[in-house]
C-alpha cells in the first residue's frame, strides 16, 4: 500500500471511529431548562446515591476521560490532566458535587443529573449557570 493510500485509509478510519464516538456518546441539550422542557427525567438524590461512588466514562468539553468517586468521598479523574478532590450527594438540591483545588485555587462545582433518551448515558448540567457540562455513562470496568 502506498503512503498515499495508507494516509487517505487512515484518515476515513479516523472520522469513522469520531463519528463513531459522537454516537456512543450523545450529546445533551446546551442548557438545564432545555433538557427540561425536552422532558428528559432529573435524576432525584435518592437516585444518585445509587450511582455513586463509582467510576464513570465521560465525554466533555475538556477531553475523554474517566471519573472515580470513592465510598470516602475522594474522586479522582483521569484525561489530559489528572485530579483529585472531593466529592458529596447535595440533596437539598438533587445534585452531587465536586471540589478540588485547581492552579491553586479551590473550586466546589455542583451539577444536576438528567437521563439521556437511551436511558444508559446521563447528562450533568452545572447547578449555578445551568450550563451543559458532560455526557457519561457507568464504566464497566476500572478503564473500558
Amino acid at each position: 500500500m502506498s503512503t498515499r493510500t495508507y494516509a487517505v485509509v487512515l484518515a476515513l478510519l479516523l472520522a469513522a471511529t469520531a463519528q463513531a464516538e459522537n454516537l456512543i456518546f450523545p450529546k445533551g441539550p446546551p442548557r438545564m431548562k432545555d433538557a427540561e422542557a425536552q422532558g428528559l427525567q432529573r435524576v432525584r438524590a435518592e437516585e444518585l446515591k445509587a450511582l455513586f461512588p463509582g467510576t464513570s466514562k465521560s465525554v466533555a468539553a475538556a477531553g475523554r476521560g474517566f471519573r472515580t468517586f470513592k465510598p470516602d468521598g475522594v474522586f479522582e479523574i483521569k484525561t489530559f490532566q489528572d485530579l483529585k478532590g472531593t466529592w458529596r450527594i447535595d440533596e437539598k438540591n438533587n445534585a452531587y458535587c465536586m471540589a478540588a483545588r485547581v492552579a491553586g485555587k479551590y473550586g466546589d462545582e455542583c451539577f444536576a443529573v438528567f437521563r439521556a433518551p437511551d436511558g444508559t448515558h446521563y447528562f450533568d448540567y452545572d447547578i449555578e449557570d445551568g450550563a451543559y457540562s458532560r455526557t457519561w455513562r457507568p464504566a464497566t470496568g476500572p478503564y473500558e
